[in-house]
């Protein structure tokens, strides 16, 4: 499912376009926060950007619920350890109230700060001047309705195709595999949410991956993912004609962008 983009996913970056954006992001304000001398996100390497795509595409493969053997045969329901995380994240309350004004542009009443050690703040603080840097355009108002515009869509015709008749069909024959191989859920959803799983635990039960690896071949052998697929674009392209000027208009900031990252990689590392 990783593989395939909906209809307005062609609004949006391409998984490797968005961790490497997000990567940029992070770098441009480690080194904005370094000219006042602050030690900023310091565990930040290139490697962020293939295990931030690895997680990214592991979320992907489960918008009809899980659909990789490898993974229902290791994990279950699991989520991978890639996609859960191994180190905790610097978070904003660990730095000072001066780092907190450099990276915000703001002091702590909400007014512009004074230079720090000499060194003007930028506008929006060093978030500010990283965003600008990598994305542009595309941090307009403009942009930032058009993203929210995209993913209400993709919230609302989600939902609506959970009860189209192609898909609730579909369902039925899945089921009907699943208890062919002894296992009872009225869909897809009903098997992640089975009360057996603790999905809070640190692994999978072998009930869990056997009830996993059955899910897949059925909804393999039943083209769950296929039909599930379809129903959504379907509906998606009647939804994206309804919004067809703010759209394009979205869809041309981020070609700018793509266009834009490999001269920043080469830039900032």
């Amino acid at each position: 499912m990783a593989e395939l983009r909906l209809p307005v996913d062609t609004f949006t970056l391409r998984l490797e376009e968005e961790a490497r954006s997000e990567y940029l992001v992070y770098r441009v304000q480690q080194n904005c926060m370094r000219r006042f001398g602050f030690r900023h996100l310091p565990h930040l390497s290139k490697r962020y950007i293939a295990m931030t795509v690895k997680t990214r595409r592991e979320y992907a493969s489960r918008r009809y619920g899980i659909s990789d053997h490898v993974i229902a045969a290791e994990h279950g329901y699991h989520l991978s350890d890639a996609s859960t995380g191994n180190r905790a994240p610097q978070t904003v309350n660990s730095l000072s109230q001066q780092e907190r004004t450099v990276l915000s542009g703001r002091t702590e009443s909400g007014d512009k700060p004074d230079p720090v050690r000499g060194e003007p703040v930028p506008d929006g603080g060093c978030a500010g001047e990283a965003n600008r840097t990598v994305q542009g355009d595309a941090t307009s108002v403009a942009a930032r309705k058009g993203d929210a515009l995209v993913a209400r869509l993709r919230r609302e015709v989600f939902v609506r195709s959970r009860s189209d008749p192609r898909v609730t069909a579909v369902n039925k024959k899945w089921a009907a595999c699943m208890r062919e191989k002894g296992f009872t859920y009225r869909n897809p959803a009903a098997a992640v949410d089975d009360s057996r799983w603790d999905l809070e635990s640190a692994a999978p039960t072998h009930e869990e991956t056997t009830v996993a690896k059955a899910d897949v071949t059925c909804k393999l052998r039943t083209n769950v993912l296929g039909v599930n697929f379809a129903v959504e674009s379907d509906l998606q392209i009647s939804a994206v004609a309804e919004h067809k000027d703010t759209l394009d208009s979205l869809r041309e900031q981020r070609q700018e962008v793509s266009r834009r990252l490999p001269g920043l990689l080469r830039r900032y590392g």
